[in-house]
């Protein structure tokens, strides 16, 4: 990987200040984000799914000794590799918002505090970006060339991404709720 953040530590996240007079409704605008990352969480969640019933597949074969057909399992395999394709399509395109039009709104208004945790979430996006592709490839040799190997690259390098991605989400949710809201940043 090109970035060496450590996401999931939380000890090198800078924290967002509290911002004085937040209103009620501010923060209820600003927990909005949430409901996106929700929607990106259950896709992520969905492909998940799927893949358990591959991973179940492939027990099934073993156990029954070629009684699913070898075009039945690398179907399986390629569906997998596809929804997980398209998953990660989505997810670089809700960063890309953030990064674009979010991120760029609050830096410009916030304090030092807030723009620093703007700045270690623009990073983030790096490092999520980086499992992205590597998820992406896996994905493509699953679908291009499947086999049980393929499938664990594919099914690890997904765990990984989803492990970071939930708890980016929720640095993400935590530190911006406020800012999201006292600037009116519209989402």
């Amino acid at each position: 990987m090109t970035h060496t953040i450590d996401l999931l530590d939380p000890t090198t996240r800078p924290k967002a200040p509290s911002i004085a007079g937040i209103t009620h409704h501010q923060r209820r605008h600003g927990r909005r984000l949430s409901l996106y990352h929700k929607m990106h969480l259950r896709q992520m969640a969905h492909a998940r799914e799927i893949m358990e019933k591959v991973a179940a597949g492939e027990k099934q074969l073993g156990e029954l000794e070629g009684a699913l057909s070898e075009m039945d399992m690398r179907h399986n395999y390629r569906v997998f590799g596809n929804i997980c394709g398209q998953s990660c399509q989505i997810l670089t395109g809700h960063h890309s918002i953030e990064d674009r039009y979010l991120f760029p709104v609050i830096s410009s208004q916030a304090d030092e505090g807030i723009r620093k945790v703007v700045e270690r979430l623009v990073a983030e996006h790096g490092v999520i970006h980086d499992y992205i592709v590597a998820v992406e490839e896996a994905a493509m040799t699953v679908m291009e060339n499947p086999s049980p190997d393929a499938f664990a690259t594919l099914r690890s390098a997904f765990e990984t991404l989803e492990s970071f991605v939930v708890s980016h989400f929720g640095y993400e949710e935590t530190e911006l709720e406020e800012a999201l809201g006292y600037y009116d940043v519209e989402m």
